[in-house]
């Protein structure tokens, strides 16, 4: 069995994690880094050295979130408030992978920067609203952090709407990260993006939606522009020409906009 690696690590720690919560499998959204293997495996996607979890307003009640709590401690995971997140020491991984809860900034009905539950905060981020507008259930093979292979059942957000929660996250910070994800489930959605654009289309016609469109849009206007750019510097060092993948980021986002813009014209 070969040893873990931060990125494995963390992938590990997000099939052990679905097993532990298995009864909040409802209440939870899988929005991060992982999203993008997860829809299109064995597609050589870089894969991610943390794990992000949406929690549905239906999960954030007291007693549900002790329980949620208690069960992530009984696991080994460490607790940490302001922002509310788990850690766990994999070994193999250089530092302690990451799970954080995320919340919707309009869970409360109202506009909000954070949730608190009894003692606890949970973060509120823009966009994450949609995730639990657009999800759908999956498996998950793999191994678990004591090495133990397992399959679990996990919502996990569907491909038009992590483009969108993603283009938030182009706006509020500056991670090649988040554009090399948006432009590879562009790059990988089958059957092509004029079907993406179908679905993702009554998304972006109002609110969070049409906010994050337009940021898609500005962040991705050019081949020069940052959306491009900072997707093929996600990648250095992979034998992948940069200007070939920043070349191929731009073409596949403007074949969604003008796939869009002719649904819009009908």
């Amino acid at each position: 069995m070969a040893p873990f690696d931060q990125t494995t690590a963390s992938r590990a720690v997000l099939i052990e994690v679905a097993s532990v919560l298995g009864a909040f499998r409802n209440h939870l959204v899988v929005v991060g880094g992982w999203v993008p293997e997860l829809l299109f495996p064995n597609q050589q996607h870089i894969g991610s050295v943390d794990v992000d979890l949406a929690v549905a307003p239906t999960a954030l009640s007291a007693n549900s979130y002790q329980t949620i709590c208690a069960r992530m401690l009984n696991a080994g995971y460490s607790h940490h408030t302001s922002p509310t997140r788990f850690s766990k020491v994999v070994a193999g991984a250089t530092e302690p992978v990451k799970v954080d809860l995320i919340s919707g900034e309009y869970t409360q009905g109202e506009k909000c920067d954070s949730v608190r539950v009894n003692e606890l905060q949970v973060s509120c981020l823009r966009g994450i609203d949609l995730a639990f507008e657009g999800c759908d259930e999956m498996k998950i093979s793999g191994r678990m952090p004591d090495g133990s292979a397992n399959v679990v059942r996990a919502r996990v957000v569907r491909p038009e709407v992590f483009v969108l929660i993603k283009a938030f996250a182009l706006d509020e910070r500056m991670k090649d990260k988040d554009a090399y994800d948006i432009a590879f489930v562009l790059h990988h959605y089958q059957p092509t993006l004029a079907t993406l654009a179908e679905r993702m289309r009554p998304l972006v016609a109002t609110g969070l939606g049409r906010e994050a469109y337009a940021i898609l849009r500005a962040k991705f206007a050019a081949v020069d522009s940052v959306g491009p750019v900072w997707a093929a510097r996600a990648v250095p060092g992979t034998g992948h020409d940069m200007e070939q993948l920043q070349r191929a980021a731009y073409e596949d986002s403007q074949e969604l906009f003008r796939s869009v813009e002719n649904l819009n014209r009908r």
